[in-house]
């Protein structure tokens, strides 16, 4: 099963139709989309997504301009929004994939916005101690010591990030794999930065191992967006493709 996390950029705009086709290109079964907005932009993406056989489920304020992420399955799915109350940026939306396992997508906000955001993303890896559970989108935020590029501003929240690890029992996918290497999926004018994460519990990895997680730098490289994409495949499991309906 492939899953793909994306930050369109205020809603994709004019690139929305290239941002999908790039997007199912890559055949995946699971789509994030973050800073996907509710308007006709918006509105046009879930149709698209449905005429392709996806289920679809989003969370948004209803607010102008406000940014928010879309989750798209190739099979009907439950889901929950499960965003703070108390905060007016940033949203997190859970899907129970049919195949046994929990999404939780997450959209952060910045600086210390994010510390509640992190707290209950642990909060809900640790009721999900049980349960294979992918936590994954644009956490805004990064390791300080490995994903910031040379004098580039560092992260708030860092020691929250680290605690997913050390606390919550998650595992950074992608790091797992690559050490110490490094990469970068958001670039300010002089420094790159990876905010863009995929972190897994003990029973996924068990469930569905070998998991291979990779990022493609060709939308942000091309301009498509000012993000790369995040790429998880899960072994050990059928795909939900064309399963809508049967």
């Amino acid at each position: 099963m492939k899953i793909l996390s994306l930050n369109i950029r205020q809603g994709g705009g004019k690139r929305a139709q290239t941002l999908l086709d790039w997007t199912f290109s890559h055949a995946p079964d699971v789509v994030v989309f973050l800073e996907w907005r509710n308007n006709a932009i918006g509105q046009g993406i879930l149709k698209t997504f449905r005429a392709e056989g996806f289920a679809t489920a989003t969370a948004c304020r209803n607010k102008p301009g406000s940014n928010g992420l879309l989750i798209a399955a190739k099979r009907a799915f439950d889901s929950q929004r499960i965003t703070l109350r108390a905060s007016d940026k940033g949203e997190l939306l859970i899907a129970q994939i049919p195949l046994g396992f929990r999404i939780l997508a997450g959209y952060y906000p910045y600086n210390q916005s994010k510390g509640p955001f992190f707290r209950l993303c642990m909060d809900e890896a640790s009721r999900a101690r049980e349960v294979p559970m992918l936590l994954i989108g644009d956490l805004n935020t990064g390791r300080n010591d490995l994903d910031v590029e040379g004098n580039g501003a560092r992260f708030h929240c860092a020691d929250l990030f680290e605690s997913l690890e050390s606390q919550a029992g998650l595992s950074d996918l992608w790091r797992a794999t690559n050490g110490k290497h490094q990469e970068w999926t958001w670039r300010s004018r002089t420094n790159g930065f990876r905010i863009d994460h995929a972190f897994g519990n003990e029973p996924l990895v068990e469930r569905f191992g070998p998991v291979r997680c990779h990022y493609d730098h060709a939308p942000r490289e091309t301009r498509l967006t000012d993000h790369s994409a995040l790429l998880v495949e899960l072994s050990g499991s059928v795909p939900l493709r064309n399963s809508i309906g049967t």
